[in-house]
């Protein structure tokens, strides 16, 4: 059941990767995903709704949301993939204790370190054979 929970992740991680290529590099210039998000805050700002002078905002809050989207989406695909192996492939600073930090919560703090580049600080992955 550990590999579906990374499976999902890993494959989490890809869509998100395809759709950053083809909104940013592909020719058509239209990823599956960010089109969703343009699109529905088109219609929910779009001109002649309540909300007046909100059109001009869609394009900046588009952006702002696919950015968020895919740095949500890598976050949460590789925290999928680490969770299974807490906490015995990781090693741990000495003021934690492995045992309390095994769950998605913990997993979620290692990924976006890991994705943030802030480095690897009290949680960091374990090589395969080596005793930490």
């Amino acid at each position: 059941m550990d590999w579906l929970v990374s499976l999902i992740g890993a494959a989490m991680v890809l869509v998100i990767l395809r759709d950053l290529f083809h909104t940013l590099w592909h020719p058509t210039r239209h990823g599956g995903l960010s089109r969703i998000v343009m699109t529905g805050l088109w219609r929910l700002l779009s001109p002649g709704r309540a909300v007046r002078g909100a059109a001009g905002l869609v394009g900046p809050l588009g952006m702002v949301g696919v950015v968020v989207m895919w740095a949500s989406g890598v976050a949460v695909g590789w925290a999928l993939v680490y969770w299974p192996h807490l906490p015995e492939g990781f090693a741990f600073s000495s003021s934690l204790e492995p045992a309390e930090h095994a769950g998605p919560v913990d997993a979620l703090y290692i990924s976006l370190v890991i994705v943030a580049t802030l480095g690897l600080g009290d949680i960091a992955p374990r090589r395969a054979g080596c005793a930490l």
